[in-house]
């Protein structure tokens, strides 16, 4: 156990300097207390470390967002399968008027080229799989509101899709029409509402890729007041910067939300549009108009992920922050060593106060002892703690070598003392090798009475004599 606390000692990275002389040739005081937590900041700032990293790696470290809004005048988009639905909510029956058989309401798709309409209608019907459903798909939308015109460009394309009373002549192969009865019974009543529903994508910045989600908007489906709906398409164009140390850029576009403006129409306003912006002729009742176009107001976002400097930085100011518990072990530390150097000091005037054990504070404690004697043993130690602190004060040295010079003065006279800077030991070839017998004999075992007292202390080196002993 002892062993191992040593050994908490030597890794103590707290340690502070000695400035006093002491019995040991370390230049810096350690102690187990900072040996153990030096081992517990370190490894709470290794475990923080691979954290952040961890988290970094995994982008789960919040990125730096920022967004503005733009007005644009071109763009494109795609629309995707499945992406637009119109859905009806019949609450009073079970007829699907969009069906191919025994159509009663056609939905018919119009593209508007600029402010023409240069292709015949197309019927888009449900299906059995999707029954009461409308899908607009595969289809290009373009917004093109520039004041010049350019090849590179194309011109601006919208789509309407009308909800008509069922004609042959909006009919394909395999469609027919159901009889007028059935049709006439069928928009005398009120049946529910029509859902506009639109698949939209947002950036997942965890990921960095685009996630799904529907938005839903109620219409009233009324054949005796039909609406005219107007859907605008909201793009988002977001830039991921995710270099690891300089820029590195992923560019996404997508539709992030839309708008939609409704206000009531007659029956003649799909036949008015057909019959003014192309060079058909129709007539037909309309029950609703819902036109698809891109918004020219868009948003630009840009996410920059933290780079691995920033992340450094980050995990080394919490470092310093956890590791400025070490002034406490910096303060305690000193503590120990100026305990540990008053101590010597007491047990060189006093060898008796050497048979008490010290404190984690290395102060001297006195255990059983008699309360009349505790008492007088921690004063006495108070007061020579005391005087101990001014002993170790520098111009006190001082003061006791300039007593101690004059008293040899006044014993042995000034010429003495003056020849004194001439003494010294001789280093003597007898000398040379009875230190090398010595060192070659460390570990040899002799009998007491076969070692020579008398002459191991004249083989004493003038700097052994008066060294203090541990």
């Amino acid at each position: 156990m002892q062993k191992a606390l040593n050994t908490f000692e030597k890794l103590d990275a707290f340690g502070v300097p000695i400035f006093l002389l002491s019995n040991t040739n370390n230049q810096r005081y350690q102690s187990k207390v900072g040996g153990i937590l030096t081992i517990l900041l370190s490894g709470l700032s290794l475990v923080y470390f691979l954290y952040v990293i961890a988290l970094w790696i995994d982008n789960k470290i919040a990125p730096t967002i920022s967004s503005k809004t733009i007005t644009i005048g071109y763009a494109e988009f795609q629309v995707q399968e499945s992406m637009i639905q119109l859905s009806l909510e019949d609450f009073t029956g079970d007829v699907d008027p969009f069906k191919k058989e025994n159509n009663i309401i056609t939905p018919l798709l119009v593209t508007f080229m600029n402010t023409t309409v240069q292709k015949k209608p197309i019927p888009l019907f449900s299906n059995d799989q999707n029954p009461y459903i409308i899908e607009l798909s595969n289809v290009s939308l373009v917004l093109n509101t520039l004041d010049f015109q350019s090849q590179n460009f194309k011109t601006q394309e919208q789509h309407s899709i009308f909800l008509v009373r069922c004609q042959n002549q909006f009919l394909v192969e395999g469609s027919y029409c159901a009889d007028d009865t059935t049709i006439d019974e069928y928009i005398s009543k009120f049946h529910g509402f029509l859902f506009i529903k639109i698949k939209l994508s947002q950036l997942n910045s965890i990921t960095q890729e685009l996630e799904q989600f529907k938005k839903l908007y109620y219409t009233n489906f009324d054949v005796k007041r039909p609406q005219y709906s107007q859907i605008m398409l909201k793009q988002q164009s977001s830039i991921i910067d995710n270099g690891i140390i300089f820029n590195d850029y992923e560019y996404f576009n997508f539709v992030t939300n839309y708008e939609l403006i409704t206000q009531e129409i007659d029956k003649t306003y799909g036949t008015n549009v057909m019959n003014s912006m192309s060079k058909f002729n129709y007539t037909f009742d309309c029950y609703g108009s819902y036109l698809f176009r891109i918004d020219n107001i868009s948003i630009v976002e840009q996410i920059t992920y933290p780079k691995l400097g920033s992340v450094l930085a980050q995990i080394g100011s919490i470092i310093q922050l956890i590791f400025m518990l070490k002034y406490v072990v910096l303060q305690y530390n000193n503590q120990l060593s100026e305990n540990e150097i008053l101590n010597e000091i007491i047990t060189m005037y006093y060898p008796e106060f050497k048979q008490y054990s010290m404190n984690f504070l290395n102060q001297l404690q006195f255990d059983n002892q008699d309360k009349d004697l505790l008492d007088n043993l921690k004063l006495k130690y108070q007061t020579l703690r005391k005087f101990a602190r001014e002993k170790c004060r520098l111009t006190n040295m001082l003061y006791e070598i300039s007593r101690i010079q004059f008293i040899l003065q006044d014993k042995f006279g000034d010429s003495i003392l003056s020849q004194s800077h001439q003494m010294g030991g001789k280093l003597q070839k007898t000398q040379v090798e009875l230190l090398s017998s010595r060192e070659q004999n460390r570990l040899q075992i002799k009998p007491i009475d076969s070692i020579d007292l008398e002459n191991q202390c004249h083989s004493l080196e003038p700097l052994e004599i008066l060294i203090k002993q541990t």
